[in-house]
């Protein structure tokens, strides 16, 4: 059917342009986790991105040291959560203008609707592949990723999977709403103006603008949502300080003030802007080899 298709499209491509850019989330979460360390220490200032991969990379290499790290959980998570989010707004779009709950096909307000609601949703289904992601791209990984799912339910029982739900379900649909509805006005403006006509060059445009826009958007709670997911409980392995999302929330905004909230976002634009800028094209081919529109 059109939206097993759709969503197929989207899980191939968004696997393929998170698998390339995998070190660059590594140096995001380590970068937030390190901060988030020093903070609760009172020590030093946490080591500087350039630091953590020059570490990285002088103790293991390149592959082992940066791009590894997670990579499993990032293909998993690519394929089953970012694929339904971004392969389902087609679908939720044109049902939410049916329905006549947020204005016509014009609507921007009916596109974030249906970003916001694939993001949620699919955040809510597939939030253990994010702890695990999170977790195994920290300075000290579970041994193997599909044995960190049993290692976390046995030792934070299964809501474990689920820590930091809620944080999660709001960066994901402020993500989703904010980038897929900034791609598909951004492409829907230029087309109708005469600015660039539908093609790669235009996907590579649109992706670009909802890249930054998304990321400017989603940085505070994907702050927030690192740390929360990082936090073992009684894992031991060094990377939380303990509490809930509020709790955490506080602790953060005590120690380093809002500005504690954009931690990490210089090597968030750039894994989010490169990432963007292909994933939304390669996703638009594949959704034309499956016999489908483009977005």
């Amino acid at each position: 059917s059109p939206w097993q298709r759709e969503w197929l499209a989207a899980s191939c491509g968004c696997t393929i342009a998170d698998t390339i850019f995998n070190p660059l989330e590594v140096l995001k979460v380590r970068k937030q986790i390190a901060m988030s360390a020093s903070s609760a220490g009172g020590g030093a200032p946490s080591a500087t991105s350039t630091a953590l991969a020059r570490a990285a990379i002088a103790e293991k290499g390149f592959a082992r040291g940066l791009w590894l790290p997670g990579l499993e959980a990032t293909m998993y998570r690519a394929f089953s959560y970012t694929g339904f989010r971004i392969g389902l707004y087609p679908t939720v779009r044109n049902a939410i203008v049916e329905s006549g709950t947020f204005g016509d096909a014009d609507s921007v307000s009916c596109r974030i609707a249906a970003g916001a609601t694939t993001g949620a949703v699919g955040s809510a289904i597939f939030n253990p592949i994010d702890v695990v992601r999170i977790r195994m791209q920290g300075a000290n990984p579970y041994p193997s990723t599909l044995g960190a799912f049993g290692a976390i339910a046995r030792e934070e029982g299964v809501l474990g999977l689920w820590r930091g739900i809620d944080v999660c379900m709001a960066r994901a649909a402020l993500l989703s709403g904010s980038q897929l509805a900034t791609y598909d006005t951004t492409k829907r403006w230029m087309k109708d103006r005469g600015v660039m006509h539908e093609g790669p060059a235009l996907h590579f445009t649109a992706s670009f603008v909802s890249g930054v826009v998304a990321q400017t958007v989603t940085q505070p709670v994907d702050t927030l949502k690192t740390l929360v997911m990082a936090n073992g409980g009684n894992q031991g392995n060094g990377q939380g300080n303990g509490g809930g999302t509020l709790a955490t929330l506080g602790k953060l905004l005590a120690r380093s003030g809002p500005i504690g909230l954009y931690r990490g976002y210089w090597p968030a634009m750039a894994r989010q802007g490169p990432v963007m800028v292909i994933q939304m094209p390669i996703v638009e081919q594949f959704r034309k080899a499956l016999g489908l529109d483009y977005f």
